[in-house]
């Protein structure tokens, strides 16, 4: 081979090495798009079931019967969504800390579970409308001395003190941000924090209202309820964030609800019937 042809040769691959790759594989215009098409309401209509993800303990929300059947305000919402799809409702039991991770891994199509929206779970996951809306309360085992010492959060942020909370709750995530002395005492159970205190091992525990609200209505004169900040806190169904379909269905379905009376006979029934209690395991 010639000097000068070789040098040819080497020049032009140099040349060419510095080329960017073309990718044989790019996807046209508008495949793409394609390619994101939405089948989550499809895919849950071809299963014939929804899977819902939740954890029972937090009442009324979301319990099981002595028999271990689910009940619950969440419950009774997710069965009637299911019927309003002509599908069948499958309960996932899914410790709360890990619940996020299991509707994103496909464990389930949904989360019912007595979720809050934060900015920190709506970068993971996407959010219904508000399902119910309710705050935070603290609960002090009742006697004179904590009627003296305690007034609401900060009088409890002090150092030796322990506050109760169940992991990954807002509670959990407000007290977190918030106290500065007292220490946070984390639970798996919505009702290990009520025999922290009780037992002397928790000196409060802060909760959902509504779940507070209950606690002291079945301990009768045992708790001190104390306000925070978190007067006003919305619930919601949460999805995967591509699932739109199926979330807007359910949002549709929520709005019905509410107009066809649905919504408030389940409400009366949960929180202020109470009929359910001799029902619920203990």
């Amino acid at each position: 081979m010639k000097t000068g042809y070789l040098k040819f040769i080497l020049r032009t691959f140099s040349l060419l090495s510095v080329i960017p790759a073309v990718n044989l594989y790019a996807v046209a215009p508008g495949q793409e798009e394609a390619k994101k098409e939405d089948l989550s309401l499809q895919r849950v209509k071809n299963e014939k079931s929804l899977k819902v993800c939740s954890d029972a303990g937090f009442l009324p929300f979301e319990m099981k019967t002595q028999k271990g059947e689910w009940m619950g305000f969440d419950i009774d919402m997710m069965k009637e969504f299911s019927k309003s799809l002509s599908v069948g409702l499958k309960m996932v039991q899914i410790s709360f800390d890990g619940i996020i991770p299991a509707l994103i891994s496909g464990k389930c199509d949904m989360i019912a579970a007595g979720m809050t929206v934060t900015p920190e779970r709506k970068v993971m996951v996407l959010f219904s409308d508000s399902t119910f809306t309710s705050g935070l309360s603290i609960a002090v085992k009742n006697n004179e001395k904590n009627k003296l010492e305690f007034k609401d959060l900060s009088s409890l942020d002090k150092k030796g003190l322990k506050i109760a909370v169940k992991t990954g709750y807002t509670s959990d995530i407000y007290l977190s941000k918030t106290l500065k002395n007292a220490q946070i005492l984390k639970f798996d159970q919505d009702s290990d924090l009520v025999l922290a205190v009780m037992q002397g091992r928790a000196n409060a525990f802060v909760s959902d209202s509504t779940y507070v609200d209950l606690m002291d209505k079945g301990n009768k004169n045992k708790f001190i309820i104390l306000p925070t900040k978190i007067i006003s806190d919305s619930f919601s169904v949460a999805g995967r964030k591509d699932d739109y379909e199926l979330m807007k269905s359910f949002n549709v379905f929520l709005k019905q609800w509410r107009e066809n009376g649905g919504y408030n006979k389940s409400k009366k029934f949960y929180f202020e019937d109470q009929v359910w209690r001799s029902q619920v395991a203990n």
